[in-house]
């Protein structure tokens, strides 16, 4: 299902602070309260909601969600993994895609600086001090929302999406030191997808 107001958020979104949009955190928890997903091994793959869209180095970052364990396209073989546990589900594994800068010259050096990142730091340990940040924005966003607080996913989508604007702002943050700034680097796309041991998308 794709929110016509996606368009918007890109646009309006400021990549270089890595900003959690209340009225956006908002709007993708009650998007997935209601999106059935299908049980784990049905083999379907879906988005969420485009309310899912995440803004990674002035690009969209699609966030994928899946209620089977088979990965998209440039997830199969991931070179660039972040693992969690989440509140519930328990161990959840997040990985992240290439970024297409729709140069390939560009690409290459990139995703060198990406790679070179992800083989070289303690990911999850870097995130660490960031995620209670992203995660309290996005409690504050829904704290007053009845049909949020009810939702028994709530808790983990929640946690989901604060780990990965964590990951998200220190990708930033490494590329920019290496002289790749959100101008250099306007328009690119990359996505994500997560699954977790005992992962429920709402499947009746």
């Amino acid at each position: 299902m794709t929110i016509d107001r996606l368009d918007v958020v890109l646009n309006a979104a400021a990549p270089a602070q890595r900003r959690v949009e209340l009225s956006d955190t908002r709007a993708m928890i009650v998007a997935a309260r209601d999106e059935a997903r299908s049980p784990r091994r049905t083999r379907r793959n879906a988005l969420i909601s485009g309310a899912l869209a995440l803004v990674l180095i002035g690009g969209a970052g699609i966030a994928t969600a899946s209620g089977d364990w088979l990965w998209g396209p440039g997830l199969d073989n991931p070179d660039r993994v972040y693992t969690y546990t989440s509140p519930t589900w328990g161990e959840c594994e997040l990985r992240f895609s290439a970024l297409d800068t729709h140069d390939p010259i560009l690409n290459a050096q990139v995703n060198r600086v990406v790679d070179d990142w992800f083989a070289t730091t303690n990911v999850e340990a870097a995130a660490a001090p960031l995620v209670p940040k992203y995660l309290a924005t996005i409690e504050a966003s829904t704290a007053d929302d009845p049909a949020v607080q009810q939702d028994p996913r709530r808790a983990d989508l929640a946690a989901w999406t604060a780990h990965d604007q964590a990951v998200g702002q220190l990708l930033h943050e490494e590329l920019a030191a290496h002289g790749f700034t959100s101008d250099v680097l306007d328009g690119t796309d990359s996505h994500g997808q997560v699954h977790c041991d005992a992962e429920d998308w709402g499947a009746e």
